[in-house]
């Protein structure tokens, strides 16, 4: 299929952890380093080339990786992100995961030259020997003080104190100190070189400025009950990761022509989710809401949440580190390009939302399930994030069941939802929108069809492996 194409068409319990247990180490190093791979990893080696003498990254277990992403999310619920800086977030620390090792992955190819900018990554002294979660850890540490340079002080703190923990760790299963301290070295040059090319993303550029809504009875507002501000205006101007251009994979066709007709299209879109929240929710459906409800603050927001089902998946079915970290990566920029296309769709529209249409028009009084986010309506980017990513992981890991244990948003118990495929889960996710009353059925279904266009760009493009 081509681009061009592909644009036409259509374990373990999961959670975040406590603040408490973060940065407490979740017991310490001694805990970690009881379910880390000891030294040497395996009989398996990389076969010559950069850390040609070194243990195979698939040789190793995957806790390295799946502890960082776990420490990820923390970081991110804690300094209250939006969504898009979020993944973007999360893309580049994954990237960074995945570079720091592929020289263990003989099958593999590095990202450079394929993402958008990104430079040639430093590689390994050839036959030298190399311990790929010391380098994973100095890599992801390095990149995620970057890109959390803003953060609150305990939120760097605690950054620094896992990637202690980890070393720790390794130490205490005896990798040695000269393989320690070329591992660290090695993902410090990487780590470095990615938080290079980060910076220049233009991200920095849209930090604080001004934004005015267009004004008209179809244009968004901000929403009850917070009447924020728009969030995010200008992130179009972000580069992509995949996408050639932020607009590459827009939704098709535009949303109903907007009409306060009772017998109109669009009118007939607003009733229908006033009566979804109104006469049909169950507390299955409304459990559905809270589940993937993903907020700021509470949670380490939606392209969190399908990174934390990737690491439950990697654990319920064995993958090793190798299989994990590729998986981090196609699903990291996945989610980044994809909040990239659908917000570039948010304030290209600039739709308002059912709140503010059923508020006008239906029911003065009514109250959403869910609080409506504060950024316009069209398209769903629960629906496009889910989507594109689920067609990514489907292709790379197959239609797989998998359990996903998830503190919802506003609570404080886990849940526990299963489903037979990524598809199934994003499906459910974008409905989800439904039965909280903040998006059109438009506004889904649209999203989905985006999504599955950006998911479809990234498998046709960006190549991990060398065959």
């Amino acid at each position: 299929m081509s681009v061009s194409d592909a644009c036409a068409q259509t374990g373990s319990d999961g959670i975040g952890l406590s603040r408490r247990a973060f940065i407490g180490g979740v017991g310490g190093a001694a805990a970690l380093a009881a379910v880390t791979t000891a030294w040497p990893a395996a009989a398996a080696t990389s076969s010559g080339g950069w850390g040609g003498g070194s243990p195979a990254t698939a040789s190793y277990d995957v806790t390295v990786a799946t502890g960082w992403l776990r420490a990820l999310y923390e970081v991110v619920r804690t300094e209250g992100l939006t969504p898009p800086a979020a993944a973007r977030a999360y893309a580049y620390c994954s990237v960074a995961m995945y570079e720091s090792v592929v020289d263990g992955m003989p099958a593999h190819r590095s990202l450079a030259g394929q993402l958008t900018g990104m430079p040639d990554m430093p590689r390994p002294v050839k036959n030298a020997k190399y311990d790929w979660p010391t380098a994973l850890s100095t890599a992801v540490a390095t990149v995620a003080g970057a890109v959390f340079a803003a953060a609150t002080a305990p939120s760097r703190d605690a950054i620094a104190a896992h990637h202690a923990q980890t070393l720790a760790a390794r130490r205490s299963v005896r990798v040695p100190a000269a393989v320690l301290d070329a591992s660290q070295a090695h993902g410090r040059r990487v780590g470095a070189a990615i938080a290079e090319w980060a910076a220049l993303d233009g991200y920095a550029g849209i930090r604080g400025r001004a934004y005015a809504p267009p004004v008209g009875p179809d244009k968004w507002v901000p929403t009850h009950p917070n009447f924020g501000m728009a969030i995010e205006p200008y992130w179009a101007e972000v580069r992509p990761f995949v996408l050639a251009t932020c607009d590459e994979c827009p939704p098709d066709p535009q949303p109903a022509p907007y009409s306060e007709d009772p017998a109109s299209a669009f009118f007939a879109q607003a009733k229908t989710v006033y009566d979804q929240v109104v006469l049909h929710n169950t507390d299955e459906t409304r459990g559905i809401a809270r589940f993937w409800t993903d907020n700021p603050l509470l949670s380490g927001l939606p392209a969190g949440h399908w990174l934390l089902i990737v690491t439950q998946f990697a654990e319920q079915h064995a993958l090793n580190l190798a299989e994990l970290v590729e998986a981090y990566a196609r699903a990291g920029v996945t989610l980044a390009d994809a909040f990239l296309s659908c917000w570039t769709e948010k304030y290209r529209t600039n739709l308002l939302r059912p709140s503010t249409y059923v508020r006008r028009h239906i029911d003065a009084a009514w109250v959403t399930w869910v609080n409506t986010p504060q950024f316009p309506e069209y398209t769903s980017g629960h629906s496009v994030a889910s989507n594109a990513v689920a067609t990514v992981l489907t292709d790379l890991l197959g239609e797989r069941p998998f359990v996903d244990k998830h503190v919802a948003s506003g609570l404080t118990t886990v849940t526990q939802r299963s489903f037979t495929s990524f598809r199934e889960a994003a499906a459910e996710a974008a409905k989800s929108r439904l039965y909280g009353g903040i998006h059109y059925p438009m506004g889904i279904a649209m999203g989905l069809t985006q999504g599955d266009r950006v998911g479809a760009v990234v498998v046709a493009r960006l190549h991990t492996r060398k065959d």
